[in-house]
């Protein structure tokens, strides 16, 4: 794993097999892929895998909560890094509806319990986000389908 900083946009680019962080670590940043894929890891079983333009690592900045995944680079890949203070600064500049919908999804994923359920139905989702900025409507977007996928697969 290498670090690159350029000026205030801090990169990090891994080899495949690299690990990014393990599950229960503390969370300090969140990561876009700008390219590759990642391989998401839940008490050492592959639960599924992350491609160029998804955001992650939000569930334990917005919550507070220690990383509830372990993440290894699939292949070589690259990462953007974002902040707390970013992350939080991005999804202040949606709506009330959208934050809250936002902090619903994130409570209801950290569960990985056979009790997870969407807050929202897709259409809902999509009427809440309608007039939001692309930033927002991606980062609520991919939520509600890790939510939706980890339901309907879980062990």
């Amino acid at each position: 794993m290498k670090t690159v900083k350029l000026g205030q946009t801090t990169k990090i680019l891994l080899k495949e097999g690299d690990k990014l962080f393990s599950q229960g670590d503390e969370g300090d940043l969140a990561y876009m892929i700008v390219y590759g894929h990642l391989d998401v890891l839940v008490d050492d079983k592959k639960k599924g895998t992350m491609r160029d333009g998804e955001l992650f690592g939000e569930l334990a900045l917005l919550l507070n909560q220690k990383r509830s995944a372990t993440i290894v680079a699939g292949t070589a890949t690259e990462l953007v890094t974002i902040s707390k203070d970013k992350l939080k600064e991005l999804i202040s500049s949606g709506s009330e509806a959208s934050k809250n919908l936002i902090n619903k999804l994130c409570e209801e994923l950290s569960k990985r319990s056979e009790f997870q359920k969407s807050p929202c139905t897709k259409q809902e989702l999509d009427e809440t986000l309608k007039s939001e900025n692309n930033l927002i409507k991606k980062l609520a977007q991919q939520i509600f389908f890790r939510l939706e996928k980890s339901t309907n697969h879980l062990d």
